[in-house]
């Protein structure tokens, strides 16, 4: 049965946060589960996928082995093939655990044009729980030894980015082929961007970063953005999850501050600014962004605003997204997927005369930290309490 008393927690005491990017005063909850309520006209139902782990917050399919990989903030990356679960690495030993939004974030397998194999890992380097924040993000490589496991010995760090708070590190990883990547970061943390890090496209935090890895090199992709070479887009809090369409967009599910949660969809030739922290959603932070019936405001043409938005009402409090639906259950295709981590709740935003639309799908029946795709296309949703429900 639900615990609508945990979800009351949250509302009272973070009602101006986003949950998985919660501020220092935020108290994180217990990790809690109910039952799974699918919308009848999707004709969908959930089952446990895979139970028995502690953090796993999202999978990636081997591109050449019929196995799952499966990555949990703790460190540990698994390979599931669909019988028998194996320890590919444990990097607990390397990644800080000293914040809940810590850990491993990220990872990506590399491109190669020969018989070596790689990984690409993006993880918050492991330092001291006391003072201030010293833990910064890296993006490492590492090779996939000839038993299939991670050669520990071989992690190779690429690129640090410093962290000046705990909280807010994104840390997503998408690799977009030919030896081209994104990667996604947060905005250094805290609560309402003290540094002004989202509104300055010089600094990599709050950022969409394109880069290129090639012979074990990282190198912009850009020519001509305004700022940092490697910044793609910027007006970021924290982007979780990204994802590219079958039209090169990208779709990015931003973390809210006070009242909104966020989903833009932007180029990937142009540079757009996202708003942050001058906007939240559609909404000036100038005046009061909680207010729907706010009106008299005027979007500066220089914001791309969000495609979709929605409240933190009703248990919601923090998005994750996401993928564009090419796959999966058939009821759930061509459209963008995304959920809410306080109330599990599940939303396909589709594309319906001219405009984008957003359909609720029900509740996974637990406190969603991201989704995945199982070995035979299943939709897949990683839940706080650790285990992996199949929706389908």
């Amino acid at each position: 049965m639900r615990s609508w008393l945990i979800v009351s927690f949250l509302v009272m005491t973070c009602p101006f946060a986003g949950c998985l990017a919660g501020e220092d005063e935020f108290v994180w909850p217990e990790p809690d589960n109910w039952d799974c309520s699918i919308e009848p006209s999707y004709n969908l139902s959930c089952s446990v996928y895979l139970e028995g782990l502690s953090s796993p917050i999202f999978s990636l399919n081997h591109p050449e082995d019929d196995e799952l990989w499966i990555v949990e903030l703790s460190g540990r990356i698994s390979s599931w093939n669909g019988e028998v679960t194996s320890e590919v690495a444990d990097l607990g030993t390397i990644v800080s655990d000293c914040h809940v939004e810590q850990g491993l974030l990220g990872m990506a397998f590399a491109q190669s044009s020969n018989s070596s194999h790689s990984v690409l890992l993006s993880y918050i380097e492991e330092g001291s729980c006391d003072g201030p924040n010293d833990s910064d993000l890296l993006l490492s490589s590492a090779s996939i030894s000839s038993d299939g496991t991670i050669d520990m010995a071989s992690i190779t760090k690429l690129k640090t980015v410093e962290q000046p708070f705990r909280n807010h590190n994104g840390g997503h990883l998408l690799n977009i082929g030919d030896n081209q990547y994104l990667w996604g970061l947060g905005d250094g943390g805290s609560g309402y961007d003290p540094d002004g890090n989202g509104q300055d496209p010089y600094t990599e935090l709050g950022s969409i970063l394109y880069f290129s890895f090639t012979d074990g090199e990282v190198n912009p992709v850009l020519q001509d953005g305004l700022g940092d070479p490697f910044v793609l887009h910027y007006g970021l809090r924290n982007p979780w999850r990204f994802d590219l369409d079958s039209e090169d967009r990208l779709w990015i599910a931003d973390v809210g501050q006070s009242c909104w949660e966020e989903i833009n969809l932007v180029s990937m030739d142009i540079q757009a600014n996202l708003g942050w922290a001058d906007m939240e959603g559609s909404k000036p932070m100038s005046g009061d962004p909680c207010n729907t019936e706010y009106a008299n405001y005027t979007v500066d043409e220089e914001y791309t605003i969000p495609v979709a938005s929605y409240p933190h009402t009703g248990g919601n409090c923090s998005i994750t997204g996401g993928f564009w639906m090419d796959w999966g259950p058939e009821d759930l295709r061509d459209g963008y997927l995304y959920g809410d981590f306080c109330s599990g709740s599940i939303w396909i935003l589709k594309e319906e005369n001219g405009g984008w639309m957003q359909n609720y799908v029900g509740s996974s029946g637990g406190m969603i930290v991201g989704f995945g795709q199982g070995l035979n296309d299943e939709l897949l949703a990683f839940h706080w309490t650790g285990e992996i429900v199949q929706i389908g």
